[in-house]
């Protein structure tokens, strides 16, 4: 199986999925500014035209992509912390690894860092968790960090721990953290201006007498009821689409497909057999992207692990 093919084919379903979530919010500012300042002697697609092409001023439209950007700039600077956030956690270095275990994991990630020419170690945490998990976030040298729980290193040997950080190591590769991050930010700017001009309309309901605004005003409240179920499925067939790009990267960086597989294997036994905790600040932000999350439909973060091991296997295409 080509695995190169495999990240090609993702990366542009996610550049249709970002498109996608982009179009929406362009329409929803159109929407909103025709809904609040239309020209009253055109209908409502010639005001959206006027609007998109500056024939109008969109301000509605303005204000969306200005709190658009202001929660792209924090998420930023501030999302990767957040994936630590209540979890009781030790930074792994050189300098304090004092056990054969964490001068291993180091070991490792400095040999896939290489591999991947990344240019920089990400930095490296282990979190003190009896569930077997792992999860990477940043994407580049200031905020690139991969985290693995105790349960992981007491489940797998070396190989399959080694494959499972190549996993995450896919992941900053291929900025899957601000990738994902952003697009949270786009769909939730998306739900919250939806649901603000919703209410003002429905407050305000029969006071316009303009044809085009009363479009407009109509359209708005139908999507705040349709655009929560559109904006999660695509974030959540996104979500899936990386996590077979950071399974044929683990493939890609270690010449090995059968050690991811033994790994998903024994991770996928280990929470069938057992129900952890998930109750820490931060496990909102880990949860998609942990290695392995239960699931298999348009509302999951990941593929099943039946589906990503006939990936690695070469029984699958996706």
């Amino acid at each position: 199986m080509d695995f190169r093919n495999v990240i090609r084919k993702n990366n542009i379903r996610t550049r249709l999925v970002v498109v996608s979530y982009i179009l929406l919010m362009l329409i929803i500012g159109l929407l909103a500014d025709s809904a609040t300042h239309p020209d009253e002697r055109i209908d409502l697609l010639d005001n959206m035209l006027a609007f998109i092409t500056f024939q109008q001023l969109p301000m509605a439209t303005f204000i969306i992509l200005a709190l658009t950007f202001l929660g792209l700039i924090y998420i930023h600077f501030r999302g990767h912390k957040m994936m630590l956030a209540g979890m009781d956690t030790k930074e792994i270095t050189l300098e304090n690894a004092s056990t054969p275990e964490e001068k291993q994991l180091i070991n490792i990630l400095e040999e896939l860092s290489l591999s991947a020419t990344l240019g920089y170690i990400p930095r490296l945490y282990i979190l003190e968790s009896d569930e077997p998990n792992a999860f990477a976030a940043g994407w580049n040298s200031k905020n690139g960090l991969v985290g693995v729980t105790r349960g992981l290193l007491q489940s797998l040997n070396r190989q399959e721990v080694q494959a499972v950080m190549a996993h995450e190591v896919g992941h900053i590769i291929h900025g899957d953290s601000k990738l994902t991050l952003y697009v949270g930010i786009l769909a939730n700017v998306i739900l919250t201006i939806t649901n603000i001009f919703s209410q003002i309309f429905i407050r305000s309901a029969g006071r316009s007498r303009n044809n085009a605004a009363n479009k407009a005003q109509i359209i708005l409240l139908v999507l705040n009821f349709i655009l929560p179920w559109i904006t999660q499925i695509l974030y959540f067939y996104l979500s899936r689409t990386r996590e077979y790009m950071a399974d044929a990267a683990a493939v890609d960086l270690t010449s090995d497909n059968q050690a991811m597989i033994s790994a998903l294997k024994k991770i996928s036994g280990k929470h069938q057999s057992n129900e952890y905790e998930h109750s820490s600040t931060g496990q909102a932000y880990r949860k998609a992207a942990y290695i392995f999350n239960k699931g298999d439909s348009v509302f999951s973060t990941h593929p099943s692990i039946e589906n990503r091991i006939a990936a690695l296997e070469g029984r699958k295409q996706f």
